[in-house]
């Protein structure tokens, strides 16, 4: 039964080459983009993950004077 069916989605294939490659580019298109952009989230949600407590504080100088800046993470 399995076979049958698979030998449908060929024919289907063979028979509509414009419309079959118009879908299949989309949708491989379509998972690309969602991989690329699954990517370059992950690797900018990667930085500063070695910080582990809220304490986290910036030493600043201005004109000769130092300044604290808690850092909120």
């Amino acid at each position: 039964m399995i076979y049958q069916y698979i030998k449908q989605i060929f024919r289907s294939l063979w028979r509509y080459k414009s419309f079959s490659f118009i879908n299949i580019a989309g949708l491989s298109i379509g998972i690309a983009a969602v991989i690329i952009i699954f990517l370059i989230t992950d690797y900018e949600k990667s930085f500063d993950t070695f910080h582990s407590g809220n304490n986290i504080y910036r030493v600043v100088s201005k004109g000769g004077r130092l300044q604290k800046m808690n850092m909120k993470l």
